[in-house]
Order: structure tokens, then sequence, then C-alpha cells
């Protein structure tokens, strides 16, 4: 039965107003007064996010009037959007779409996509499958003033991507903002956010502005949002429905226009189960979904993530660059790096900072990391019914091809202390050390 021409929806109008988010134009659901006997508002702002994700990932072509960089070989990739086609003809939900293998034209950009930057140009270091999904999220989100949630543990450079999508965007030349909304409490959140007027509270001595009129044209980043207080999270999801704010004791409302990016090392999924967040604010910001890898899930970047620390601080200091030995680089790839990648550049911080020479050996790592050269099981031979000691004793001296000094020294004895131990477990004198040297 065809439908009643009535109660159609005109999805021309819509794209038209999606295009134009970030704008001033308002989104269909903010008009539901005159919609609200065709569909529920819960049902039409679901559909409409999921019309927003389906226009960012399935469109290669340039959005909401900002470009895209170009491809480096200058040629349309198989599957890619067609020169000189709009948004409309690229999406299932258009009018103009006559059949299943239309979408063909609109499919996802490959993951492993170069761009013209050089990888480090901004800081997001990595060549792996997972790091470049991450880059092309980051052109994606750049091209629009979409809302942006960052996902990831502490320590995996959410910041770091939420300015690189400012600085790639068409809003790079206003202000960026950084909050973290769990590091202050909530009046004084509030304060910083909306701003407050002479007289509001004790102590407010002045007018002031808040973060969301200052970065008016610009970038907020909202960082551990799922830390904010329910009271907290419905006036933040007003001013961003309303793109209004209201000081705090004011009786005037301001107009912003900001993109908002926000991040959570937590499940919000989990906390609106909790009921501790707000379904509606987590859609609101849920556009775009950024996950970053920890990093021991992505350790082949290890060793370019410890080359750019070491260049960065040779930068910093003026001073030679440093170098780490093939063995510690072993080490700090085996590690399993549990603060990600920020406890990785305090480690070659403290490394560069403490090492005497311009070669950082192993001996020179921390504790935590030194101990998988006891821990995890040599390939040359097995601790199979060995003590705990003898095995310690052993592996020390095949990581340093059977040096006594060396092993010594990292396993915390004096020399002769490890000659009498080697004695008492029967350790050969000669244990570790290559066979052309043992052969002399």
């Amino acid at each position: 039965m065809a439908t009643d021409s009535r109660k159609r929806l005109d999805l021309e109008v819509w794209l038209h107003d999606l295009r134009r988010l970030g704008g001033k134009a308002r989104t269909l659901s903010e008009r539901h007064e005159s919609i609200q006997s065709l569909i529920d508002l819960a049902d039409l702002q679901m559909l409409e996010e999921a019309t927003k994700r389906i226009i960012v990932s399935l469109s290669k072509k340039t959005l909401y009037g900002l470009p895209q960089p170009r491809d480096p070989e200058g040629a349309t990739r198989a599957g890619a959007t067609r020169p000189g086609v709009g948004l409309e003809a690229g999406l299932i939900l258009s009018s103009r779409v006559s059949g299943p293998n239309q979408l063909a034209s609109a499919s996802l950009l490959p993951a492993d996509r170069v761009t013209d930057e050089p990888a480090d140009s901004d800081g997001i270091i990595g060549l792996t499958d997972s790091m470049r999904r991450v880059r092309n999220l980051i052109t994606k989100a750049a091209a629009c003033s979409l809302p942006v949630l960052i996902q990831g543990e502490s320590g995996t450079g959410k910041e770091l991507v939420a300015r690189a999508i400012h600085q790639k965007s068409g809003r790079h030349e206003q202000r960026f903002f950084s909050e973290n909304c769990s590091a202050i409490s909530e009046s004084l959140l509030e304060s910083e956010l909306f701003g407050h007027v002479r007289g509001a509270f004790t102590g407010a001595d002045r007018d002031r502005k808040g973060i969301l009129e200052l970065a008016h044209g610009g970038t907020l980043f909202l960082d551990e949002i799922g830390d904010m207080s329910v009271r907290m999270q419905s006036k933040l999801l007003r001013a961003l429905q309303e793109r209004e704010v209201r000081p705090v004791g004011g009786k005037e409302t301001i107009r912003v226009d900001v993109r908002i990016i926000s991040a959570t090392n937590r499940s919000l999924r989990s906390l609106i189960k909790e009921g501790v967040f707000r379904e509606d604010l987590f859609y609101r910001i849920n556009v775009i979904t950024i996950d970053l890898p920890a990093l021991r899930d992505r350790k082949e970047d290890v060793c370019a993530l410890v080359g750019h620390f070491l260049d960065q601080i040779a930068s910093d200091t003026g001073l030679p660059r440093k170098e780490f030995s093939p063995g510690a680089l072993e080490l700090l790839a085996g590690y399993e790096w549990p603060g990600n990648v920020r406890e990785l550049e305090n480690v070659v911080q403290r490394a560069v900072a403490l090492g005497e020479s311009d070669r950082i050996d192993a001996t020179e790592l921390p504790d935590r990391i030194r101990h998988l050269m006891i821990t995890e099981e040599s390939r040359e031979y097995s601790g199979a019914g060995k003590g705990g000691e003898q095995l310690m004793i052993e592996k020390a001296l095949h990581n340093f091809e059977g040096d006594k000094t060396h092993a010594a020294r990292f396993i915390g004895w004096s020399r002769p202390k490890l000659y009498r131990r080697m004695r008492h477990h029967g350790i050969a004198i000669h244990f570790g050390r290559p066979a052309a040297k043992t052969a002399r």
C-alpha cells in the first residue's frame, strides 16, 4: 500500500539540513512540533543520528563546503564517489537512488588510504591498521562540524587526536579549548563552561565569560565527560541543542557556535545502564566515534614512538640525540604498557635524563621493564625444573652474552656473589657466551 503523501518525510530537505550542520540550520528533530503526528521524537532522533553517520561514513565527497585532502595519485579509487556526483546521489536515503547497486558509488574509504601529510606531522604516530583507521577518521571528522566522541584508555592520546581534528578543520584559525570534567567540582565546572555575572556567588566580583562563549567559532574538547554529574549533563545538553548559553546568575542568553569533541576512558553505554549518564546526551555527542587502541595492542609502533620522543627531546634540549640499544628496544616492545603512550614517553624521558652515554642500555630502564629479562622464557634454553634464582642468573647471563659484570649489576649483586651463586647452582663459567667466543 502506498504511503499517504501527507505523511511522507521530505528526505531532500532533511539531507540539506544535515549537510549544513555546524552552521545556523536547525535539525529536523528540533522542529518536532511540525511533524509530531508522523513520528515519535525519540525515534526521530535515533534516525537522524543514523543518517549523520551514513553521510560521514559513505561519502568521499567534500562535506559541508570544506575541502578534503586530495588523493596523492590524483585518481579516484575503486568504489569511491564519482567526481561531480553530489552527496544525495551517493546515499540510499536519497529519492534519486533507484536500486541497491547504487550504494557501490559511495563505499567506505579504504583503511590503508595514505594522506599527503607525513605520519607524524600531527603527532599521531603509527603504521598499524588500527592507527591508519584512526588517521582516516580524523580526516573525515575534520571535514565537518559534527560532534566527535574519542574513546580509549588513559594515556592513549585522546587530546592529541582532538587537536589534530581541530588543526585540520575549517575552524583551525579559531581557538581550541580543553577542559577536564573530572578535575574540578560541579559548581566550578558550570562557571568554567557557561561563565558567570557579578554577584552570582561569593567571590564573583566581576562578569566572566565561559569557555563555550570564548570558544565561539572554534572547538571545545571535553575530556573525561563520563565523570560529569547528571545535573551538568542536563545543562550541557540544553546548550548543545539550543546553541546558546546562560551565565550563572544571568538572565540573558548568548548564542554560540562551538564544535564539541568529547573523550572518555569509560564505557558510556554502561554508565547509561547504571543511570549516571544521560542517553540523550550520549546520542548528541556520539555522532563520529574514534576508538584509540591501547599500546599493548600495537606494539609494532613502539620503536617509531621511541624515535619520535628521542627527536622531540633532542629538539627541545638542543643536545645530541641519544639512541636505545637493540636489547633495550626489545624490552620496550615486550612490555605491556598499562599507562600506554604516556608511560612510554615518561620512560624515554627518564632514560635520556639519567643515561650517562649516548647509548641507552637495558640496564638503564626501570625495574618493572628490566624484569622481563628474568620472567620471560628465553628461546635458547628451557627453564623447566630450575629454581627461580638459577633461572634468573641464567637469563641475565644469556641477555648480556655471558658478561658477569653487567649480569651482576642487573640482578643487584656484586660480581663475587654472582660467582658464588653460579657455583652453587652448577652454572658453567662460560654460560651465555656466543659459541665463537667460547671456542677461543
